[in-house]
């Protein structure tokens, strides 16, 4: 995965003024800054202000997103009811269905969201 980072400009909004002409820790051009202070030959442009940042976090939202699908589906992995006792479950059915109706109803959001914009969901071929 590419990371950009934001270097604001010197002499901009956020920067002190500089003695340099604007120039000092790299080349300014209109939307970012050149890496390492190059003269010349190419450089990376790294986007500056508040967007970059914005971009960033997003992207890492949706990493996160789908990090806490996979867990969930970990953790669902690890409930096994098939070991529990008549009087156990009876005892925990109505908390159990509330859980499995709230599962059932958040994965059904998710995906109808993903079937809205147009793209299939398909289930992983067994190996």
């Amino acid at each position: 995965m590419r990371s950009i980072t934001a270097v604001p400009a010197r002499g901009g909004p956020t920067g002190g003024a500089s003695t340099s002409g604007g120039q000092a820790g790299g080349r300014q051009t209109g939307g970012g800054q050149l890496s390492g202070g190059q003269t010349g030959g190419a450089a990376r442009i790294k986007p500056a202000g508040p967007r970059a940042t914005l971009d960033r976090l997003r992207t890492r939202d949706r990493i996160e997103s789908i990090a806490r699908l996979r867990a969930a589906v970990r953790a669902l992995g690890d409930v096994d009811v098939s070991g529990w006792d008549d009087p156990t479950l009876t005892e925990h059915l109505d908390e159990l269905s509330r859980a499995l109706c709230g599962l059932d109803a958040e994965l059904t959001r998710v995906a109808d969201a993903v079937r809205a914009r147009g793209f299939r969901i398909d289930e992983p071929r067994a190996a």
